[in-house]
């Protein structure tokens, strides 16, 4: 019986194992979701706004409560906005550029998107070796083909 209890020990751990990354990929599943359903309310906020800026433009009507209450809903949109994507930006173990903000993988030295350097180093002034700029290429050519 020792090796039937090792066999459905390691099988729940498998088990385990594959249902903590299933739910992992569920999370980030939900987040993507949420991205997307606050960039649409965003979007029909912002074609609110247009249309009442048209009609003040056109008819002289006064519209400050409407644009107000429009411009403090794209705010609070604005503000789910970021805190869902540092949510996926956490689950997905990237880190922000201090300089744009862009979101890389853990672990890359430069910004794919700025270029500035991610990872600190006792010398500001210090050259990069050969490797890490060719690492930085790599990240490049390898997020232009994902996309």
């Amino acid at each position: 019986m020792g090796m039937m209890e090792d066999v459905l020990m390691n099988a729940k751990a498998a088990v385990d194992a594959v249902g903590e990354k299933a739910g992992r990929v569920i999370d980030k599943s939900k987040l993507r979701l949420a991205l997307v359903d606050i960039r649409s309310e965003l979007s029909k906020k912002y074609r609110m706004l247009g249309k009442v800026c048209y009609v003040v433009y056109t008819t002289g009507k006064n519209c400050d409560k409407s644009v107000s209450e429009l411009v403090e809903s794209i705010k609070e949109l604005n503000a789910q906005l970021n805190s869902v994507r540092e949510m996926l930006a956490n689950a997905e173990k990237k880190t922000k550029c201090p300089a744009c903000g862009a979101y890389n993988a853990k672990g890359a030295l430069f910004c794919r998107k700025c270029g500035a350097r991610l990872a600190a180093k006792a010398q500001a002034d210090e050259e990069y070796t050969q490797e890490e700029l060719l690492d930085f290429a790599e990240e490049i050519i390898n997020e232009e083909t994902d996309d």
